[in-house]
């Protein structure tokens, strides 16, 4: 069974647009997010750079997690 770590590390979020009248934007999957207050002035280039930071991160902290569980 897969744990979270190995789910995060495969799955990755592209973003494709960006609705600012809804607060909204939407992956390439289909998938319709909601965008935090103060993002709607960012590029489709931007918001995903912000993504891939968040991902990046919680694999890391993911990963240190583990690393102290042994």
């Amino acid at each position: 069974m897969e744990n979270i770590l190995e789910k995060m590390e495969k799955n990755t979020i592209k973003v494709v647009s960006i609705d600012t009248e809804n607060m909204t934007y939407t992956c390439d999957d289909g998938n319709e997010y909601p965008l935090m207050d103060g993002l709607e002035n960012l590029s489709v280039e931007e918001l995903q750079k912000h993504i891939d930071n968040a991902r990046k991160t919680t694999i890391d902290i993911l990963k240190n997690i583990e690393e102290d569980n042994g």
